[in-house]
């Protein structure tokens, strides 16, 4: 029987891991990638798996996602987070795919169920997604080590499986607002870094946040959800708002710079 290998990639989850690792338990081969965790993720981890890579913090993952991979065992791979579980029925599905003769793919489309601060709706939410495209072959894996991209593939046979209200992976993301706004604030910073060119940079990231919105108050009509809908459209646009931000601080922010040049003119003992 063909397995699953499993690849995650966490940092100070010791509240959330041990629901993560027991729900992907059926796997003979997990592989966890830790960002030098200062609680007890490591301890608690090693109940499931001795395949720990252990890095210095990052949000992308990079040279040490190609370890891991080369790592893994089977011939189909998984990539995880602390915030997934995943359906029983769900892996009795994949499982029977995967091992079936005459299954020629490269790639299997979860049926995905994506939880934004507790909400989940299809049809309004901007984050809707009823497909996620992470269980891929090795031979038509592709890595990088840019956040959010970090896992793509070179291949056009992709298994879609049918949509499910239930029986689905869950991703359940940002928990709390506090949550959100420190992953905003990482994920965003490090984004715009990824440019060279300024004004491309700030042009780039500007239509990105026109499309944010296009997509929440056109495409989605996120507000015809009530309050949850406005809320999350605003949290969804945020994303963009605080990318483009960080664009413009970098190429044209001269706040530090600026006010130490007012203090030195100002304050006698500075002015040296």
């Amino acid at each position: 029987m063909k397995n699953i290998s499993i690849i995650a990639g966490v940092y100070n989850e010791e509240r959330r891991i041990e629901y993560m690792l027991q729900s992907f338990a059926w796997s003979d081969d997990i592989v966890l990638i830790d960002k030098s965790s200062q609680d007890r993720t490591v301890e608690i981890a090693r109940k499931y798996t001795n395949n720990i890579i252990s890095i210095p913090y990052q949000d992308g993952t990079g040279e040490e996602l190609q370890r891991a991979v080369a790592l893994a065992t089977n011939e189909w791979v998984l990539f995880v987070t602390a915030s997934d579980v995943i359906h029983p029925k769900l892996v009795e599905k994949v499982l029977d795919l995967i091992n079936r003769e005459d299954f020629d793919y490269d790639v299997i489309a979860l049926p995905f169920a994506l939880y934004v601060l507790g909400i989940r709706d299809p049809k309004r939410s901007p984050w809707c997604m009823v497909n996620k495209d992470i269980l891929v072959r090795k031979s038509a894996l592709v890595t990088s080590d840019k956040v959010h991209t970090e896992i793509s593939y070179d291949s056009t046979k992709i298994y879609r499986m049918s949509p499910s209200e239930d029986v689905a992976f869950y991703h359940l993301t940002h928990e709390t607002l506090e949550m959100f706004w420190e992953r905003h604030t990482r994920y965003t910073r490090l984004e715009a870094g990824y440019y060279t060119d300024g004004n491309m940079a700030l042009k780039a990231s500007f239509k990105e946040l026109l499309r944010a919105l296009y997509v929440v108050v056109v495409k989605k009509k996120s507000f015809l959800r009530g309050w949850d809908g406005v809320a999350l459209g605003l949290a969804y646009v945020s994303y963009f708002i605080m990318k483009f931000l960080y664009v413009w601080e970098r190429f044209r922010g001269k706040g530090p710079a600026e006010y130490d040049r007012i203090r030195r003119a100002i304050v006698p003992s500075h002015r040296a």
